[in-house]
């Protein structure tokens, strides 16, 4: 009797584990077409409550969402490089998870091809390029030039042993490397203002940042890194050297920015200033 009664427990068994199997929720798979924007979107870290750091993102649309335009992270579709200024048309795997993680999002995506990629607008004619000379020759975005950023830790200064610093630094602080070394923006429109979502947007948003040197009528375009611009990318080794072993001390170089959306507009001017301690 007992033969017969243990194989089918074991089968019983068997059953049930299968069919509680079958009951458990399962990642779902699609393949489906969607377009990204060739300008970007805005978005704020989870911790960011304040929107003091705005961020570029994404912005997609597809047929889970359609004829609605969505941010994304920058990096949500894996295997995908995005250009600022092409508009694409991509075949994407779209999986919505059955048990995302509690602070991301139930829906990844992983690049299977890019379908069209082509820039948007179209370049620009030669009459219609911005070329800038000197700083009259910068074209100002609409109602611009407006306080939209605070600068976080705009001096710097070069101590007696050469080492960077910023120019509040107190005795124990960590020394600057230039590869780190930075001009920080914060975003200074109040959530609450009126003005908020007017300047909360990519068209006023700064990617760029033309350099007007005390040292030289030319006025480089330099690139910016979330907000931030870092010291190597206009401070050369050459002249750090040159400030640290030649400078008097009190001796200061003043720069001024003209920060730039996307299309090369100005937005705003600030400064910031490098020292001989």
């Amino acid at each position: 009797m007992n033969k017969l009664i243990i194989p089918f427990l074991f089968i019983a068994c068997l059953f049930f584990v299968t069919a509680c199997s079958d009951d458990e929720p399962k990642d779902k798979t699609k393949d489906i077409i969607m377009s990204v924007s060739e300008e970007p979107g805005v978005m704020y870290d989870i911790f960011d409550d304040e929107g003091k750091y705005p961020m570029i993102c994404l912005r997609v649309m597809d047929e889970d969402f359609p004829g609605e335009w969505r941010n994304l992270p920058m990096t949500a579709i894996e295997g995908f490089e995005y250009e600022i200024g092409h508009m694409y048309t991509l075949k994407v795997r779209r999986t919505i998870l059955a048990n995302p993680p509690a602070d991301a999002s139930s829906y990844t995506y992983r690049l299977i091809a890019v379908l069209e990629d082509r820039i948007w607008p179209e370049e620009p004619n030669e009459e219609e390029k911005i070329v800038v000379n000197t700083e009259e020759d910068i074209p100002y975005e609409e109602k611009c030039p407006y306080h939209i950023y605070d600068v976080y830790k705009d001096a710097f200064v070069i101590d007696g042993n050469g080492k960077m610093h910023y120019a509040d630094y107190k005795d124990g602080d960590p020394e600057l490397d230039m590869s780190v070394a930075a001009v920080q923006l914060e975003f200074a429109i109040d959530r609450s203002s009126p003005d908020f979502l007017e300047f909360n947007r990519i068209g006023k948003m700064a990617y760029y940042a033309y350099v007007l040197s005390p040292l030289t009528e030319k006025i480089e375009k330099v690139w910016l890194t979330r907000g931030t611009l870092y010291l190597k990318d206009v401070i050369s080794q050459e002249l750090y050297d040159e400030i640290a072993m030649e400078y008097e001390s009190g001796q200061t170089l003043e720069y001024s920015l003209v920060l730039a959306n996307i299309h090369g507009y100005g937005l705003q001017k600030v400064k910031f200033s490098i020292s001989k301690e």
